[in-house]
């Protein structure tokens, strides 16, 4: 028993996971870096041995930049992911690991939050467990697909403590 306490955990967590976090919104209040670290981590830690993410929170008019100039999207949306080589096979020693960016846009958030009744943080982790499950992979444009993300961000969110998202839609 002993043994497992010097065991360094929380060295090891952070070699094997590097979060770059940039706000630059202009809102006050918004949850902190750790709470960011938190949530990437909890989804991401089951399927990938090292990952390296960066997450920037913007405001609407960046954010809607970001998504004209990526999606051919005219509006600021809530959250977008990046993924590093989405979909190509990567090297050996890179196949494990998870790279990618998400864009995260506060105003759009806490909207969103409001008019589903949900608490800022609690909409918050979802978009961004939401995000990080597109940065590995999964999809929701077929239906079935839509099941199994939405019952892994269920399972991710209840496990941080979160009521289901969907029941409040």
């Amino acid at each position: 028993m002993k043994r497992a306490k010097k065991f360094p955990f929380l060295k090891l967590q952070k070699q094997r996971f590097h979060l770059h976090f940039d706000n630059q919104s202009s809102l006050n209040g918004l949850p902190t870096e750790h709470d960011f670290y938190r949530w990437v981590w909890h989804a991401l830690k089951n399927d990938y041995r090292r990952a390296d993410i960066s997450i920037i929170l913007l405001d609407e008019e960046d954010a809607r930049a970001y998504n004209a100039d990526y999606r051919g999207k005219d509006y600021a949306t809530n959250v977008l992911s990046f993924a590093l080589n989405e979909g190509d096979m990567m090297p050996g020693s890179f196949s494990n690991c998870l790279y990618g960016d998400l864009i995260i846009c506060p105003p759009v958030v806490l909207k969103e939050a409001h008019e589903q009744n949900k608490t800022p943080i609690q909409h918050f982790a979802h978009l961004t467990i939401h995000g990080i499950l597109h940065l590995m992979g999964y999809d929701h444009i077929e239906t079935d697909d839509a099941e199994i993300m939405e019952t892994l961000e269920i399972r991710l969110l209840n496990q941080l403590g979160y009521t289901n998202p969907y029941l409040q839609d």
